[in-house]
């Protein structure tokens, strides 16, 4: 793909930048910029003989060369009777410009997860895609033909999708230069926009007309701990997007992932802030009837400032669903404020006068295996899983882990994982090649039979990463996971491929 495509985007940011650098100066840090989209897919297959599943997609694609991207994608139940339907993994493709406007590209997505009591089998999905996009102002539009296919489950379907592509340019720096200041040159016409990263916790209290999927009424609370990230278009309004899991409760294997927009305004002071926020997308899974999983949430919430980069807030809210659940809704979250660079219209014109810096992050897309890990049915099963680990380094050693896996092997399918922690990582050899890092996460999980009482784990862990260059490294990692309340309590070894890098931020101080 010639540079004008902007083809493909995908894995959470930046991933795999490979390529030229624009100069190479020892003494200060160069900005570097790839083409990348974000690309939103929908597609209607067939999940048994006389039954249909509504799955959205959400791909976030990078070119790591004129004509190949790589990126992750996930997918999710919207309609049909399988709401709490997720799958996670990876995607590649090629594509190729043609008079002009038009796009055709191929690809192919692998990965693992399930629910909805979906005949998923263990849980790897496999989907091939060919398609045709065309430039439409400042988005793609396109359609094409997707095949999916789980092999050790019941799903075998083909059938057409429709396609709606973001184009955009993705920023980073070479690892090794984190901390230093980008070059000013290089944010020449560039935007500054606020962004916020959120580890959000809170409960879902059922309305007297909620149910479960097996039809009785549902009375016990819903705990749920999760993620959310907000990009700030101007001073009062954003938009987002939040995912969260059930870890205390009745309905472990719950899981949810929303899209919204919001709205925020000062209250008495700057520090003290007013915001009220709308959000859609697929939620389910755990007993809890949200129909084939379309859902839809509108809350309001108090934020305070403590620092301009760290807030807390509260916020209350409802849920609907297109099923029988709904529920109204208290959270908290603490979020961290930064300023990001991006070609976008809104956002503040960079003047120079103040630092950004490169800040160094960590991709990992991870194999892991639970040994003998418990089941509900009284069994005990390897279970195996494939995922993505996000590390935001703080320092040069301690890092910020974001994580989600997915049941591919094992008779698991449906089987999911998302886990917030901390790290820490030293060398092991004078050239940093060799590194020994310690971590502890914690988060929910539920689904495929797994034993994990009301979805909470933590799970300690240590690894072992080889660099193989200044962008790839291997990695060799053992650990644990524990069900709070539950049966599971597995050793944990696994392996992965990193890729590192930086990225521009500027810090509120």
């Amino acid at each position: 793909m010639k540079r004008a495509s902007r083809l493909p985007t995908l894995l959470l940011s930046t991933l795999f930048f490979g390529g030229p650098a624009v100069a190479d100066l020892a003494d200060s840090a160069v900005l570097r910029n790839k083409p990348a989209l974000l690309r939103m897919t929908y597609e209607v297959l067939d999940v048994g003989p006389n039954e249909t599943m509504g799955l959205a997609g959400v791909h976030y694609l990078v070119n790591v060369h004129p004509d190949w991207y790589l990126g992750a994608s996930g997918f999710g139940a919207l309609q049909g009777e399988r709401g709490g339907f997720f799958t996670g993994g990876f995607s590649v493709g090629t594509g190729q410009r043609f008079a002009s406007k038009w796009m055709l590209d191929a690809g192919l997505f692998v990965g693992g997860g399930g629910g909805g009591a979906a005949p998923q089998g263990g849980g790897m999905m496999l989907r091939p895609h060919l398609g045709i996009s065309r430039d439409v102002g400042s988005v793609m539009l396109g359609g094409g033909v997707s095949y999916i296919k789980f092999p050790n489950g019941g799903i075998d379907s083909t059938q057409f999708n429709l396609t709606l592509g973001i184009p955009f340019e993705a920023y980073y720096g070479r690892a090794i230069d984190s901390g230093k200041v980008v070059n000013s040159g290089d944010l020449f016409g560039l935007k500054l926009q606020q962004s916020e990263w959120l580890a959000t916790a809170g409960e879902y209290r059922p309305t007297n007309e909620a149910k479960t999927t097996a039809g009785a009424a549902m009375s016990a609370s819903l705990k749920r701990v999760g993620f959310e990230y907000r990009r700030h278009l101007d001073a009062h309004r954003y938009y987002f997007v939040e995912t969260a899991g059930a870890m205390g409760g009745e309905s472990d294997g719950f899981a949810e992932l929303l899209a919204g927009a919001g709205y925020r305004f000062p209250l008495l002071s700057q520090r003290l802030q007013l915001s009220a926020s709308l959000a859609a997308g697929g939620a389910g899974g755990g007993q809890v009837d949200t129909g084939g999983g379309l859902v839809a949430k509108a809350r309001v919430g108090l934020e305070y400032d403590f620092t301009p980069a760290l807030k807390l807030g509260l916020e209350v809210g409802r849920l609907e669903s297109a099923g029988d659940f709904s529920a109204n809704f208290y959270g908290l979250n603490l979020g961290y404020r930064v300023g990001e660079i991006s070609t976008g219209k809104s956002g503040n014109a960079w003047q120079g006068d103040e630092a950004v810096r490169l800040a160094k992050w960590r991709l990992v897309g991870v194999h892991q295996t639970s040994l003998a890990a418990a089941r509900k049915s009284g069994s005990d099963q390897d279970l195996s899983l494939v995922g993505l680990k996000v590390e935001k380094f703080l320092t040069d050693s301690v890092y910020l882990t974001g994580q989600a896996h997915g049941a591919y092997t094992g008779d698991a399918g449906g089987y999911a994982v998302g886990l917030i922690g901390a790290g820490w990582e030293i060398p092991l050899r004078e050239d940093g090649r060799l590194s020994f890092n310690a971590e502890l996460a914690a988060g929910a999980s539920g689904g495929g039979g797994v034993a994990v009482g009301g979805g909470a784990i933590v799970q300690p862990q240590v690894g072992l990463t080889w660099r193989l260059n200044h962008q790839l490294a291997a990695r060799l990692e053992a650990g644990r996971v524990k069900a709070l309340d539950g049966k599971l309590d597995s050793n944990l070894i696994g392996f992965g491929l990193a890729y590192e890098f930086s990225r521009p931020e500027y810090r509120y101080e």
